[in-house]
């Protein structure tokens, strides 16, 4: 978590000052995020409303006292992309945000991303390393795309396909192979091309 501050000293009245502060509290950095928000804060009135507008953030929090007045602001936390700068939060909506990512992209229909698909594509994303791309399709299941593989894995026993996945690769590693093409969706073995 990275967090950065602002602290102002303002006159309140002549002999009196007030402290404005504001937290940022950031799950990745995010400079565009914090030049944006710092520009706001010294060019607009409405400070509290333009950052509520942000789709990219999560939480604003004001607390006043006589002598300071603390904003504290958290971003959404992106786990899939969707394209340039749209990405997924980990309740799957939909925002935007102005830093481009290196996140996986997951291309799901609208109508399927729901359920045991959302938990399935979770599952996935924390098993793959170098996971570039997740396609689902109501028909065939998932289709997995890393720097290595690629693998479709179809809609059922997710985690015994990936436990197989794993074993797989780990041995095509020792092989030193180059990109591979996998169907595990068989019940009786899988379909490798080299």
């Amino acid at each position: 978590m990275l967090v950065f501050s602002i602290i102002i000293v303002v006159n309140v009245t002549k002999n009196n000052h007030k402290k404005i502060e504001v937290n940022l509290m950031l799950s990745s950095s995010c400079e565009i995020c914090e030049i944006d928000l710092k520009k706001s804060f010294y060019q607009d009135k409405y400070f509290e409303t333009y950052v509520k507008n942000k789709d990219w953030v999560e939480n604003f929090i004001q607390t006043s006292t006589k002598q300071k007045t603390t904003y504290s602001i958290s971003i959404k936390k992106p786990i899939f992309k969707v394209k340039n700068n749209i990405y997924y939060d980990e309740d799957f909506k939909q925002f935007f945000m102005p830093k481009k990512l290196n996140l996986p992209t997951l291309y799901v229909p609208k109508d399927d991303l729901k359920g045991v698909v959302l938990k399935q594509a979770k599952l996935i994303k924390n098993n793959i390393e170098n996971l570039k791309s997740l396609n689902y399709s109501n028909l065939s299941g998932w289709k997995i795309v890393t720097d290595k593989v690629i693998v479709k894995i179809g809609k059922s026993d997710i985690d015994d396909r990936l436990k197989l996945l794993k074993k797989i690769t780990n041995n095509l590693k020792q092989s030193n192979l180059n990109v591979i093409n996998l169907d595990l969706r068989y019940q009786q073995g899988y379909v490798l091309k080299i």
